[in-house]
């Protein structure tokens, strides 16, 4: 299960998009005012109260299976990170060079100029 050290108002508006909540009905869901819900989703760097991040880690904690799936897809944290091998890293540097000598030839303000490979 995800667990979220210090929710902020991204979070908050992901588990309420998890649970497929108004922001109306999420707020009564965790007793509090819907402005408080808004300003969630407004600032998504906010912090919320102690008191409140309790409620959030309780309701995360309650969720159905498929909602905690979802939350942890609102925020990005289902994907898993690409292993690369030698072969992929190869690969990988000879388009950046190959994209590094296609920048170098084109011409400041010149923008009809198309770069070829």
């Amino acid at each position: 299960m995800t667990v979220i050290d210090e929710w902020t108002g991204r979070h908050a508006n992901a588990l309420r998009a998890a649970l497929r909540l108004t922001n109306e009905a999420f707020a009564e869901y965790l007793g509090i005012s819907p402005r408080t819900v808004t300003k969630w989703r407004e600032r998504p760097n906010m912090v919320p109260s102690p008191p409140l991040q309790e409620a959030l880690d309780t309701s995360l904690r309650n969720a159905a299976p498929d909602a905690r799936l979802r939350f942890t897809a609102n925020l990005g944290l289902d994907q898993q990170p690409v292993p690369l091998d030698q072969a992929a890293l190869t690969q990988l540097n000879t388009a950046i060079g190959d994209l590094t000598r296609v920048l170098a030839r084109l011409q400041p303000g010149d923008p009809q100029q198309s770069p070829t490979l």
